[in-house]
């Protein structure tokens, strides 16, 4: 579908000028964490809506906009309906300006797809809905109704619906209201993904635990993940960096994937698992020790290899920094990127990697 430049400043208008109220937030009116993501997504509304001005491309479409943090998929933010999906906590806030509007928003939502080749996902406006291989939506067992029953079908969503909108909080002209998914929706949403990820890392050999830990870590399982750096998909490849180098070290051509190649989650696993590859038998060659170079493509995924070196050696002298890693037993380089790592993000991120990694172990 072909929209107008004028089509794209109206919708662009509307959305800086309306979603979420934005000059009117009484967040103490909400409960806890769903006022923690209202106030991040709101600072991040203000902060795009000054440098809106003049931001349309030469082909009128609309700026690409990271979400507020991987994790997070601004859903349907259209002028009376706004929903925000947070796959870390397994929180979705809906909003409308009727209820029977939040009805609407709240059904198309728990039958979505989400489907990168059907939702536009630098919008997130058009709705792919159950799946006609598997008649099953995205959300499924993720998301359970009123009775603990996984939702299928337009009845048992619409029944949730308007069990949910019996008693909506109304705050800012807005009528809302927050679903919890399962505990264990991490677990569910990872497991469409294992088996992309078991073939890819059996053909790049990389730790297929590592793989999901990484993934987990990058996105919680988010497939139309963009963070403000412009990494994408489920993994958060950049397409300019670890996606070039996949294409010209892997498959031996110089090629920058686009954004709709790497939000399909086969692709985009398969791009990431080259990529570890690349770090573990190019850019991180030379460390001998298994785990002590698996410590190192995690840290080097998140903060890049020349950042490895400089953290070693103040020039970032690679002999000399291999020579280092080489001489420290695996807890004493866990230690050190964890610990004296250039990069405050990069020490975290191994951190979180290694533990998530733990419940993968057996796959």
């Amino acid at each position: 579908m072909i929209f107008s430049m004028g089509y794209f400043a109206a919708i662009f208008g509307l959305l800086m000028g309306l979603s979420w109220q934005a000059s009117g937030i009484d967040y103490d009116s909400y409960d806890e964490d769903v006022a923690a993501l209202l106030w991040e997504y709101q600072n991040e509304a203000e902060e795009e809506s000054s440098q809106a001005e003049g931001s349309l491309s030469a082909e009128g479409s609309l700026p690409a906009k990271g979400s507020i943090k991987p994790s997070v998929l601004v859903f349907n933010d259209v002028a009376d309906s706004d929903t925000l999906i947070d796959f870390e906590t397994g929180l979705v806030i809906v909003r409308a300006t009727t209820v029977e509007r939040l009805r609407e928003s709240i059904v198309d939502v728990l039958l979505t797809q989400i489907d990168p080749a059907v939702i536009d996902a630098k919008t997130a406006r058009d709705f792919g809905l159950v799946n006609s291989k598997t008649n099953r939506p995205f959300f499924w067992k993720q998301i359970v109704d009123q009775y603990g029953k996984p939702i299928a079908k337009p009845w048992r969503a619409q029944s949730f619906a308007e069990h949910l909108t019996r008693n909506p909080r109304k705050q800012n002209g807005r009528f809302s209201i927050k679903i919890n998914m399962v505990e264990e929706h991490k677990d569910i949403a990872g497991g469409k993904y294992i088996k992309y990820a078991r073939a890819a890392s059996r053909d790049h050999n990389v730790s297929l635990s590592m793989m999901m830990a990484i993934m987990e870590t990058e996105s919680s399982f988010n497939p139309l993940a963009r963070s403000r750096s412009n990494a994408l998909g489920l993994m958060q490849i950049k397409p300019d960096t670890a996606g070039r180098d996949y294409f010209s070290i892997i498959k031996g051509y110089r090629h920058t994937p686009s954004s709709s190649y790497l939000y399909k989650p086969a692709n985009n696993i398969e791009v990431a698992a080259g990529y570890l590859h690349i770090l573990q038998t190019r850019y991180l060659a030379g460390i001998k020790h298994p785990k002590k170079r698996e410590y190192a493509m995690i840290s080097s995924y998140n903060g890049g290899a020349g950042n490895l070196w400089r953290s070693l050696d103040r020039r970032g002298n690679k002999t000399k920094s291999l020579a280092r890693i080489n001489k420290m037993s695996v807890r004493q380089f866990y230690w050190f990127l964890t610990n004296r790592h250039i990069r405050r993000e990069t020490r975290d991120y191994l951190k979180k990697v290694s533990s998530k990694q733990q419940k993968y172990i057996n796959l």
